[in-house]
């Protein structure tokens, strides 16, 4: 409940809504809570502050700024929120917790990517998904940023876009390599954007460049959406776990792919003709190597 006695829905949201307004100190206090919020709703305004090396007060402030009447009053919300994600889905958790309790790594790996792969069907709307395919469809030149991790699905978009016959400009070096091939992108462009959890520099030094240019943009991410949804044109935003947690690249990949499969399907004629040439090529480049 906020201030006003109305339940909350996204903490998120209101976390993006009056970022702005906060100050330094508090936006590390909504940084750390959005990272950890299951964790932070039952802490006290005193064991949080501890943990931050702030005041109580600040905690306070925090949370009159965010619009409650107080830091209970914040908590409170915040266990609300974990009440209410007890759905129908809670019991297949169940047993996907007594695997990862009593099974072996494999078994534990496995079920926490069911798990979250489950959620992707609650968290990324078809609307969204649909969006992101007409941006695809309109646009025959992709920049793709990622850094880290993320690198490797830079990669598997740049093969398979290349495929679905797009120019694709890869932004994957976190040093000034990045910076001469951004000169080229142009309003015409799209941006697919992919970060996790932090907003690191670079990741807002391409979107704010997007955004000068008027570039559409295209952004995979777990926990960014809400802060950065003035950014992006779409957001494709699914959990991977908590912060502190091992984190594969299955769901983001898993929405790429979605995302590649239905333009293949948008542009199933084009594209597959696109693939008999590489084939064609394929055949000639055996030839020429002796190999058959």
């Amino acid at each position: 409940m906020n201030g006003n006695g109305q339940a909350i829905s996204d903490f998120n949201t209101i976390v993006a809504d009056h970022y702005s307004q906060l100050t330094k100190s508090e936006k590390r206090i909504a940084n750390y809570m959005r990272k950890n919020q299951d964790e932070c709703a039952f802490l006290s305004a005193g064991e949080l502050a501890e943990r931050l090396k702030l005041s109580e007060a600040t905690m306070v402030r925090f949370a009159r700024t965010l619009g409650f009447a107080s830091y209970p009053a914040l908590r409170e919300a915040l266990q609300d929120n974990i009440r209410q994600r007890v759905t129908h889905s809670a019991r297949l958790r169940s047993r996907l917790d007594t695997l990862r309790e009593t099974g072996d790594i494999f078994e534990r790996l496995v079920a926490s990517e069911i798990d979250y792969l489950g959620q992707v069907l609650q968290t990324v709307s078809r609307d969204a998904m649909d969006a992101a395919v007409e941006l695809l469809h309109n646009h025959r030149r992709v920049f793709v940023f990622g850094l880290g991790p993320s690198i490797s699905l830079v990669d598997l978009l740049e093969i398979r876009l290349t495929r679905s016959k797009r120019h694709v400009i890869p932004l994957k070096s976190s040093g000034q390599e990045m910076l001469e091939p951004m000169l080229t992108m142009t309003g015409d462009d799209l941006l697919i954007a992919i970060g996790f959890f932090n907003l690191t520099p670079n990741l807002q030094m391409v979107l704010d460049h997007a955004k000068q240019l008027q570039t559409p943009v295209i952004l995979v991410t777990d926990t960014l959406g809400e802060l950065l949804r003035d950014k992006a044109d779409v957001v494709l935003a699914a959990r991977r776990g908590p912060v502190s947690a091992f984190h594969s690249l299955t769901v983001p990949m898993t929405i790429i792919n979605a995302m590649l499969l239905a333009l293949s399907s948008v542009e199933q004629e084009g594209i597959t003709t696109h693939l008999d040439k590489l084939d064609q090529l394929r055949a000639k480049f055996r030839k020429t190597k002796g190999i058959y």
